[in-house]
């Protein structure tokens, strides 16, 4: 469900297209299924923020920045639609 107030294009390793990231549940997917790099404390951060967004403790544009992180620490291309 779309939830950030700006969305965020990636493009994953390997992948010709931009993937268009809206919000905190499909970020969460692509960290679980798809992410180049599934350790470290970008990583670890962005998961916690993702369900700090569920529990309502965290606003979800706080969790893009979290996502942010996690994809620099990945080195995920990332672009804002802002």
């Amino acid at each position: 469900m779309p939830d950030w107030t700006t969305p965020l294009q990636i493009r994953l390793p390997g992948q010709e297209s931009l993937i268009t990231v809206r919000g905190t549940g499909h970020a969460a997917a692509l960290l679980a299924e798809k992410w180049p790099v599934t350790h470290g404390l970008a990583f670890e951060r962005a998961l916690a923020s993702f369900a700090a967004v569920t529990e309502g403790q965290l606003r979800p544009d706080e969790a893009r920045e979290a996502f942010i992180d996690a994809a620099d620490a990945a080195g995920v291309r990332w672009l804002s639609d802002a």
